[in-house]
């Protein structure tokens, strides 16, 4: 497993754009929201008692990842993330609904355009063809970046 930074840099060199910049701080966000609504509507029964969803073992498993890689980042992680599970735990239970299927599709689709909108202002291609770990370091990326934003943290590299 690379290291953080070095993730971390291989992510910013193919995201200097402003443009490419701006369409990954809303579409990355968006692209989670709706993976959590969608693996929310499949859930595990344990003892036919209780029900975990898929976007909480997927959550729990992905903060893991971070807890890896950078503590303090991955508990900045953890305060912005399970909230946002919760909101869309919120929308899509019990089952899909017209609206929440919808949201799914314009949030999923709509973020997936963004994303390539902003590689076609940089000229490259997204850093996840590079490797696909990458997926997981673009939400790490937005964070960083929206702590250093308000002066939080810096993470140079």
């Amino acid at each position: 497993m690379k290291l953080f930074q070095e993730q971390l840099q291989i992510y910013q060199q193919q995201h200097t754009n402003k443009i490419n910049l701006l369409t990954h701080y809303i579409g990355i966000p968006c692209i989670i929201f709706s993976l959590l609504m969608v693996f929310n509507w499949v859930s595990i029964d344990i003892a036919t008692k209780m029900q975990i969803s898929f976007s909480w073992i997927l959550l729990t498993v992905t903060l893991l990842y971070y807890f890896f890689l950078q503590i303090r980042l991955a508990i900045c992680a953890c305060i912005v993330m399970i909230p946002f599970a919760y909101c869309a735990s919120w929308i899509a239970r019990p089952a899909p609904t017209h609206f929440s299927a919808t949201l799914f599709l314009i949030l999923f689709l709509g973020g997936w355009i963004l994303q390539f909108v902003g590689h076609f202002f940089e000229k490259q291609r997204p850093a996840f063809f590079l490797s696909l770990s990458q997926l997981l370091i673009g939400p790490l990326f937005v964070l960083v970046e929206a702590l250093e934003a308000m002066g939080i943290a810096k993470y140079v590299v």
